[in-house]
This record gives structure tokens, C-alpha cells and sequence, in this order.
């Protein structure tokens, strides 16, 4: 596709080209017919391409070979016919009037052509040869074109080689450009990710969470947060050290994580022993259940550390609203925040729904 782009420009010239030589010599007038069908030719020519460039991505999709044949066909024709002219130009009377600019306009084109098409050298250096073989060919068979043809030949070899090394060039600044891309997704991920549990951190979930509150609010939709803490996490702390903590953290990341399984809904870890759960369209019935299932996941996922099997619950505040202008989305945090204490009071091990009576 890259190619496609590089070659627009080439496009145009070769529609026009023909026509900038013809007319100022007054080749038309002396040949008027065949000066027409080549100018035709050319323009008709450049109009199918321009046809493929517009339809170049639904077209590459279905298939990306016939995709590249049409390129492939279109800029072989067009070579041709200029390299035909320019034999015609050297060896037939009747085109002596523009050996000279047609020799110049063919270098020119040969240049630009091989550098638009290095991408893919092979078909450069064929597409070369279409402009510039003919007239060699034809002129080393010619004792008096010889030196013509011996001094294209070093031109073709000397662009040749440019063309293979700017290849070269344009294969390692890609290769430089997919790594570079790759580093930056993967920073990304690092930074919306928590570093020891590999779910999302506060900070993307705290963005995440303020575009779905929008959007909430744009398609008059409900939203829900479930914050998640752990229960008498300190004393696990304590009784089998910060690794069998940590490990415990990660035990738990999973089986939220596993169990909001929603493309729209996010899990993330929000800081220390909480969680929390951010669901898009859900009404406080809905968030219920999905606190329900999040606290069976950690049931049936048992944590064993060393051997031993840790008895780990969660309490879980519920808020559920519909985003009204005006409305900070902070205060959802807050009310579930204090559903969660009230989890908390009333023995843990549980969810609380916020109620505005709280």
C-alpha cells in the first residue's frame, strides 16, 4: 500500500507526459494519429490507476494478489509505451524531432519510478527495464547507436544500484519503525497495567472509567461500580508473610478478572487489598448478581500458599447510577465506598448496595 502512495505522484506525470513533449515540437501536427493514440493510451491509463488507487483498500482486502496484479499491469503498460516512444524516438525519422526531450523525460521517469517502486525492489528493477530495454536492445544493434546504448546500460546499472540500496534503506527504517511500535505498545501496557497482578492499574481504569461516564450520560445509559476489598487482609500479612500477600492479591486479580468477562466492563486494582469493578449498562439488580458471581470465583478458586489452604473472602460496596450533567463521577466512587464500609460493619464477607438513606 505504501508503494500505491509513493507511485500517485508518477500517476499524474505519466497522463500529461506524452502531451508535453508532443506538442511544443509540433510532433501532433506531423503525426497527428499516432501521437493521439499514445496520448490516449497514456492518459487512459493513468485514469485506471487512479481508479485502483481510490478503490485500492476495499479491493486489497478481497485480495490482496489481484490487488498488487493491477498495480503491477498498470505500471508495466505504462512503462512500456514510454520506453516503446522512446525507441521509436532513436530509431524511426519520424520521432527525430524529440529524441532529446524524450531522452531526458525517460531518465527522469526511470529515477523517480525505481525509488516510487523500491519497496519492492524485483518489480522496480522490471518496471526499469520496460523503460530502458528496449532502446538498449535495439541499440546495440545498431552500429551507430552503440554508444547510446553502451552509456544506458552504465545509467541502468548506476540507478540499479542506487535503487537495491535504497531498498535496503527503506527495509531497515521499517524494520526500525514495527520495533519502535511494538516498544510503544508495550509501554502502554506497562503503564496501564499493575505490575503485580497484571490487571489494569487505577490509573488507566480512573480514564477508562471518566469515557464511559460520558458515554453513559450522552445514551442515557446506567453504570455501576463494585468496589472489592479484601477481608482481615492484615492478618494474612502477618500470620504468613508479604510474598504469601502478594501471591494472595494475584489469586484474587484472577478470579475477578476471570469473572468480569465483558468486552465494555473493567477490573482493575485499585490500590492495596481493593479492587474495583467498573460496569458499563448495568442496574443495581445486574451489579448484584455480578457480585455474587465475583465472590463464588474467589470461593471456588481456593488460595493455597506452601501447602496450605488459606481461607480468603471479600467484603464488596455496590453504587449503581445514570450520569446526569453536572454530576461528578467521584460520587459514585464515594457511595460505593461507603456500601463497602457498611460490608465491612455488618461482618464482612458480603456485598452492600448503596441506598441514599446511608
Amino acid at each position: 500500500m505504501d508503494m500505491l502512495r509513493r507511485s500517485l505522484a508518477g500517476v499524474i506525470v505519466y497522463a500529461f507526459i506524452l502531451p508535453v513533449i508532443f506538442w511544443p515540437l509540433h510532433f501532433v501536427e506531423a503525426k497527428h494519429d499516432l501521437a493521439y493514440i499514445l496520448c490516449g493510451c497514456m492518459f487512459l491509463i493513468s485514469v485506471l490507476r487512479l481508479i485502483h488507487y481510490y478503490f485500492s483498500k476495499p479491493l486489497y482486502k478481497f485480495s490482496a494478489r489481484l490487488w498488487f496484479l493491477l498495480f503491477a499491469l498498470f505500471s508495466l503498460m505504462h512503462a512500456g509505451i514510454l520506453g516503446f516512444v522512446f525507441t521509436l524516438a532513436i530509431f524511426d525519422e519520424r520521432f527525430t524531432p524529440i529524441i532529446h526531450i524524450s531522452m531526458l523525460a525517460t531518465a527522469g521517469i526511470s529515477v523517480s519510478a525505481l525509488f516510487a517502486l523500491s519497496p519492492r525492489i524485483r518489480f522496480a528493477l522490471l518496471n526499469l527495464s520496460f523503460l530502458m530495454m528496449p532502446v538498449m536492445f535495439t541499440g546495440f544493434l545498431t552500429e551507430e547507436y552503440i554508444p547510446l546504448a553502451s552509456m544506458m546500460l552504465v545509467f541502468l546499472l548506476y540507478i540499479s544500484g542506487i535503487g537495491i540500496r535504497s531498498n535496503r534503506e527503506y527495509r531497515r527504517s521499517f524494520d526500525i519503525e514495527i520495533e519502535l511500535e511494538a516498544q510503544r505498545k508495550e509501554l502502554e501496557t506497562l503503564n496501564q497495567t499493575d505490575a503485580l497482578t497484571s490487571i489494569y492499574n487505577r490509573g488507566y481504569f480512573n480514564q477508562h472509567f471518566e469515557d464511559q461516564w460520558q458515554y453513559a450520560m450522552r445514551h442515557e445509559l446506567e453504570i455501576a461500580i463494585l468496589l472489592i476489598d479484601v477481608d482481615h487482609f492484615k492478618a494474612i500479612n502477618d500470620t504468613h508473610g508479604h510474598l504469601a500477600g502478594d501471591a494472595c492479591l494475584v489469586n484474587l486479580a484472577y478470579a475477578i478478572n476471570k469473572t468480569v468477562n465483558r468486552s465494555i466492563d473493567v477490573a482493575a486494582r485499585y490500590g492495596g487489598e481493593e479492587f474495583v469493578v467498573l460496569l458499563s449498562g448495568c442496574n443495581t439488580e445486574q451489579a448484584r448478581s455480578m457480585a455474587q458471581k465475583i465472590e463464588q470465583a474467589i470461593q471456588d478458586h481456593k488460595f493455597v500458599h506452601e501447602g496450605t489452604v488459606i481461607p480468603v473472602t471479600v467484603s464488596i460496596g455496590i453504587a449503581t447510577t445514570m450520569p446526569k450533567p453536572k454530576q461528578k463521577s467521584s460520587t459514585l466512587i464515594d457511595q460505593a465506598d461507603q456500601a463497602l464500609y457498611q460490608a465491612k460493619a455488618q461482618g464482612r464477607n458480603r456485598s452492600i448496595v448503596f441506598t441514599e438513606d446511608e
